[in-house]
């Protein structure tokens, strides 16, 4: 009864996708470079970038993006089932040797962005600068070169000459002939319920503000945007309803020590989605992460303190299974350890949560919202103020596909969001940070 269950509502649910518009794409690529800035007063800004659909995936599997996408770069249950695979379907066409000779898993990605930046201290505006931003050019490999082996390797260039060169990995799929084993090697992101790297706004009005910050005072370079060097191990069942990872990993940007390993960690992650068969909720998934890193500390760097963060998450999907109303509430603790932080008396803590909405109104455009809260819950040096670096982060945007085939994406979007910062300045004025983004991309 479970599975004819099951395969009743995917029969639907392909019925309802094939009644609205379809577009070519697959799954989200996780592409960012991060770029962190040290304020005079104490407090980082962390933006980054993210790259939303690869055509590659379309052409390889000669499928519409529909198949795996509510909305670039919105995944549906088989999106993320695919994502979870390595980037494979299981059709017999993953291994490059039955694909056309000229096919290879490369893609490439630009975009242009017009900036409105608008900085005030103490509710007066000290500076406002509107400027095209330089732009960027990508060429990148991800997905599956054979049923066993995936990788992804994602180098940027910049106009002004930076590089950066996204995390890689090379990933060994269904390891002892299973999906709850698969062994990736590199540098992949943290496994979290909201990713740095697939999210709706590509450009810089994109603030991952709770997953990148950290404790006011700490030399502890850790935190949860991004992803670190280290092996990881991730499971999942058929369609990936029930998922787990382990992450083992050193502390980015760690300096070295005298030890085998200088600053390890780890993060894990479970999570399970209900699928409901009728009625306004469609899909509801819970999860909890957490993660543990360590940073050298003493005259030679031997000694390690401890980083902290948990959480848990609810997903749900309302109204419909091709078009659904996308709610997401995070919630999120962390702690550094008080020997990491100049003057401590005590261990610094702080409480974090995230509401996002996304909302489908018609294909393929997509809407979205986030509001995010970050509050000290313990202040580690004494003569700090207790709402010393408490944020709030507001964001509202949209985004619509001009063009999606199989060849290449055209995108148009438009962004507004806003960071305030609880005494920001030495002499305890609050700032805040306006960004309106008006960008277009083109992804092949």
């Amino acid at each position: 009864n479970d599975a004819s269950g099951t395969h009743a509502r995917a029969a639907n649910r392909d019925a309802e996708l094939r009644r609205h518009i379809s577009y070519t794409a697959a799954d989200a690529a996780s592409m960012y470079a991060m770029v962190r800035e040290r304020h005079a007063s104490g407090y980082s800004v962390n933006v980054a970038r993210s790259a939303a659909v690869i055509p590659a995936f379309a052409r390889k599997y000669g499928m519409k993006c529909s198949a795996c996408h509510v909305a670039v770069p919105e995944l549906n249950n088989y999106g993320r089932a695919f994502r979870d695979r390595g980037f494979r379907m299981g059709n017999g066409n993953d291994d490059l040797r039955l694909n056309d000779p000229s096919y290879w898993p490369i893609f490439a990605w630009l975009w242009k962005d017009y900036n409105l930046n608008t900085d005030r201290v103490g509710g007066r505006t000290v500076q406002q600068v509107g400027r095209i931003a330089d732009g960027a050019a990508v060429f990148g490999m991800l997905g599956s070169i054979s049923d066993r082996v995936s990788v992804r390797y994602v180098p940027q260039i910049y106009e002004d000459g930076r590089t950066f060169v996204d995390a890689g990995w090379i990933r060994y799929n269904r390891a002892f002939g299973t999906d709850w084993v698969n062994l990736k090697v590199g540098s992949p992101e943290y496994d979290l319920p909201f990713s740095g790297g697939r999210e709706f706004n590509m450009g810089n009005a994109r603030f991952q503000t709770m997953w990148a910050y950290s404790v006011p005072g700490s030399i502890s370079r850790f935190s949860l945007f991004g992803g670190a060097p280290g092996v990881e191990i991730m499971g999942h069942d058929e369609g990936s309803r029930s998922r787990y990872s382990v992450h083992v990993f050193n502390t980015p940007g760690a300096p070295a020590a005298h030890t085998a390993w200088a600053a390890p960690g780890g993060l894990g992650r479970v999570s399970h989605r209900f699928e409901l068969e009728h009625g306004l909720l469609r899909d509801i998934e819970f999860g909890a992460f957490g993660a543990y890193a360590t940073w050298p500390v003493g005259p030679d760097s031997s000694d390690r303190k401890a980083s902290r963060r948990f959480g848990g998450e609810i997903d749900s999907w309302l109204f419909s299974d091709a078009v659904p109303l996308h709610l997401t509430a995070i919630g999120l603790t962390g702690s550094d350890d008080q020997a990491l932080i100049p003057g401590a008396i005590r261990n610094g803590s702080f409480d974090a949560g995230m509401l996002q909405m996304s909302y489908v109104p018609t294909l393929p455009s997509v809407v979205y919202g986030r509001l995010q809260a970050i509050r000290t819950r313990d202040q580690a040096i004494a003569a700090v103020p207790s709402d010393y670096g408490d944020q709030n982060f507001y964001q509202i945007g949209a985004r619509h596909a001009l063009e999606l085939t199989t060849r290449f994406g055209w995108f148009l979007e438009l962004t507004y969001s806003r960071q305030e910062v609880k005494r920001a300045t030495p002499d305890g004025k609050s700032a805040s940070h306006d960004i309106l983004t008006a960008a277009t991309h083109l992804i092949f």
